[in-house]
Parts: C-alpha cells; sequence; structure tokens
C-alpha cells in the first residue's frame, strides 16, 4: 500500500498504521516531509484544509519533541479527512505562459480583486523565481485582514515550507498563498493609520486578551497574524500589521501570572480538527518565541482545547 493510499481514500482508521510503516522505512523528518507534502496538495482555502497545512508547519516547530512522531500521525489524518473531493490529481507543475504574461504587484492585486484564481497562478508562474518576488506576494497577502489575516498567515507558512519541503514542489507551495489571496476579498483595503505598537507591547498586549478570553480563537488568530507578519522580514508588512492590530485590538489587564517553565501543560497528541490546531499552534509558537508570557498562552490554549468542538466535517 502506497503512504497515499488511505490519505486519498479518507480512510482515517488506516492512516496511523501507514504512517508508522513509511515511519519505520524512512524516518521521522522524511515522513513528515511526505506528510507536508500531501498538506500542500490537499490545501484549499477552506477552514480545516488551511488549518491542517498550517498544523504541518506548527508540527515542525516541535520536531525534537518526544510527541513530534504522533503529531505528524495526527497532521496526516486532519489532512486526509479534510481534504476537498478531487476529481482528478492536482497538478504540481506550473501552467503555460507566454512572453505577455505580466509579473507586476497589480497584476496580482488584480487577480485578487476579480476572485481569479487561474490569473493569480500565471502571475506566480512569471514571478516565483525571481529574487524580488517575496516584497510583491507579502504585500498582496496584507492588503486586507479578512478571515483573521489568514492571506498573509498562510502567505509566510508557505515560504516556511519551501526550504523544509524541497525546491521540487516550491510552485506548488508557493500556489497555497495564491489560492488564498483570491479566495476571498475584504471589503476594503486596509488603510493604516500610524499609531502601530511596537510588536514586544503589541505581543504582550495580545497574550493578555488571548488569556483573559480563555484562548479564544479569534484572539489566537490576532497572535498569528503578528508572528507571520514578522516572519516575512519585510518591514512595510510588519509595520502594516502592527498598526492593523493595535488599531482592532482593545488593552485588557493582564491575567498572567509569570513565565516559569515548571508546570507548563504538555502538548499530548489530540484530534487537530477539535479546534483548528490551536493549541498545536500556540505551543509552536511558544517555543520559537521563549520571550513571550509563555505561561499564559499555553494554559488559554488548553483551556480552548477542552471546550473546542471543531471536528464535525461534511464532505459535500
Amino acid at each position: 500500500m502506497h503512504l497515499y493510499d488511505p490519505f486519498i481514500e479518507r480512510d482515517l482508521p488506516a492512516i496511523p498504521a501507514a504512517v508508522a510503516r513509511y515511519r519505520a522505512e524512512h524516518g521521522s523528518e522524511e515522513t513528515f516531509k511526505a506528510v507536508g507534502r500531501f498538506a500542500v496538495l490537499a490545501y484549499a482555502p477552506s477552514q480545516h484544509a488551511k488549518h491542517a497545512l498550517l498544523a504541518c508547519l506548527a508540527a515542525w516547530d516541535l520536531r525534537d519533541d518526544p510527541c513530534f512522531d504522533d503529531v505528524v500521525t495526527q497532521c496526516a489524518v486532519y489532512a486526509a479527512e479534510s481534504r476537498q473531493p478531487w476529481s482528478e490529481p492536482p497538478i504540481m507543475t506550473p501552467p503555460a505562459i507566454d512572453d505577455a504574461q505580466r509579473g507586476d504587484l497589480d497584476e496580482l492585486l488584480a487577480a485578487i480583486d476579480a476572485s481569479d484564481r487561474l490569473r493569480g497562478e500565471r502571475w506566480l508562474a512569471k514571478r516565483y523565481e525571481d529574487d524580488s518576488f517575496f516584497a510583491d506576494y507579502f504585500a498582496a497577502a496584507a492588503g486586507d485582514f479578512e478571515d483573521l489575516g489568514h492571506k498573509l498567515i498562510v502567505a509566510a507558512a508557505a515560504r516556511r515550507l519551501v526550504p523544509i519541503l524541497g525546491e521540487q514542489g516550491k510552485f506548488a507551495t508557493l500556489r497555497v498563498g495564491i489560492w488564498e489571496m483570491t479566495a476571498y476579498r475584504g471589503d476594503e483595503h486596509f488603510e493604516e493609520e500610524g499609531v502601530a505598537l511596537d510588536a514586544g507591547t503589541l505581543f504582550a498586549r495580545l497574550v493578555d486578551t488571548f488569556a483573559a478570553n480563555r484562548g479564544d480563537i479569534i484572539d489566537a488568530h490576532a497572535l498569528f497574524l503578528l508572528d507571520a507578519a514578522q516572519q516575512t522580514e519585510d518591514e512595510r508588512v510588519i509595520r502594516r500589521v502592527r498598526d492593523f492590530l493595535t488599531n482592532v485590538g482593545q488593552a485588557i489587564s493582564p491575567v498572567r501570572g509569570g513565565n516559569g517553565q515548571a508546570g507548563l501543560p504538555v502538548l499530548q497528541p489530540y484530534k487537530l480538527a477539535r479546534d483548528y490546531a490551536e493549541c498545536l499552534k500556540i505551543h509552536a509558537l511558544a517555543r520559537r518565541r521563549p520571550e513571550l508570557p509563555v505561561e499564559a498562552m499555553l494554559a488559554a490554549a488548553h483551556d480552548n482545547l477542552e471546550r473546542s468542538h471543531f471536528d464535525e466535517m461534511s464532505y459535500a
């Protein structure tokens, strides 16, 4: 049996054994890459499918954790169960383009405005090997912050995944950002007000809000959005996101009780669809940014996990 057979058939009970067999033959890292590549191919701008991909990236951040292998198995289950029905295998290669194909930022913005996914893919085919590609890719993704900022969150994740999953699938990996950008459109382009808090202050405020609201998923995505902006390493994008989050957030009195490491909640593998993989992603954020109030973040994420029930999916 090929690793992907139960994934494609959505035979969820068979996936853990298939992943375990593949891991025994190829090792943990190659197993992660195989699962991550499937998540890329199964990507759709639906809530569960996008979070399955983001969960894979979060799992990679925890690759030195004892639970890594089990979490990757849960990522495989999540990617398989959230996959939209395929009428034909997904295409890995860029579409054919001619010399007249435009590659400027305005062309991508026009594709987004028209919700034209194929036009966006042709733009990507023209530009994705250029040194200046990511400046326009991230600028377009930060045009509006609809759906909790997922355009930028997904685009930043795609860039991080390229060197992990390999250059051979670079176009397909970056394409997920284009699909997310062209799937929905904000009511209007966000206009900065020039009152952005610095990142440290803003992160602290967002964690306070997240903790006070017991790990609410909307507050979690404010943290993920600011983190994604910083991952772009693009100062214009970072400033823009800081401005947005400064204006939409509300100051809440701190509720955290320190940042000690003793007694922190331990991540146990769980059905990731239950909370859109929020708890996993918060653990990954805490691992990469230990300067944040980790204790409050993790406690709130685990609190939210206990109360979340997003795992009832429809495949219609």
